[in-house]
């Protein structure tokens, strides 16, 4: 494991990025806590026994937060509350160069489906749409590289499966430039949805 100044930070005890997928994080897991077992022959000589077992701590809090959604969630509004620079600057090349949509796409696919020019872009519209369109998750998945799984949890508004913000407005923009939708409005309708479940689980965490 590097010595660091971001050891501190969970991503940097488990040197993975902070958009790493939960796959790559359990394989950093697994590979950093194998090789700092007390009983590995690399940690032996180098560390004390004492050292070692808090090297193992590091790296279990690191992974049962970083694995779990909503303790991710969590962190990562406490680390990065402005978002990470970098996803960040990856965010505002989504924004600018969206994926181009399918040439048999509709130009309005809202219009197409006799849907209201308003009608709220929710996980279940955003299905709608994308076959409307002739677009399967695969292609979107093969196109923008976004998990299969976070996919099928947007479309089934999963909120509580869903990554953290700075991830999920990035992903919304990029579904948005495959499906001829308004990267503004999709974004705005999705979180303002996903911001109505936040609160409504905080309070029946409050009162339950």
């Amino acid at each position: 494991m590097h010595h660091r100044d971001d050891d501190a930070n969970l991503y940097g005890v488990l040197e993975v990025d902070p958009g790493a997928t939960e796959d790559e994080i359990r394989r950093a897991y697994k590979r950093l806590s194998t090789l700092f077992d007390p009983n590995s022959m690399v940690v032996y000589g180098l560390y004390r026994l004492a050292e070692a077992q808090r090297l193992g701590e590091r790296l279990r809090l690191a992974y049962e937060t970083l694995v779990d959604p909503e303790k991710r969630r969590g962190y990562d509004r406490q680390l990065y509350p402005q978002g990470h620079p970098s996803l960040r600057r990856a965010d505002q090349r989504v924004a600018s160069v969206p994926p181009t949509p399918r040439p048999d796409a509709p130009a309005d696919p809202i219009a197409a489906l006799g849907l209201a020019e308003d009608t709220p872009l929710t996980g279940e519209v955003l299905a709608k749409v994308r076959q409307v369109c002739h677009v399967t998750l695969e292609e979107i998945a093969d196109r923008t590289k976004i998990p299969m799984f976070t996919l099928r949890c947007i479309e089934g508004d999963q909120f509580a499966d869903l990554p953290a913000p700075v991830y999920l407005k990035g992903f919304l923009k990029q579904i948005a430039g495959m499906l001829n939708l308004s990267p503004d409005q999709l974004v705005a309708d999705y979180m303002g949805a996903y911001s109505a479940w936040e609160i409504e689980s905080a309070r029946n965490k409050r009162w339950g």
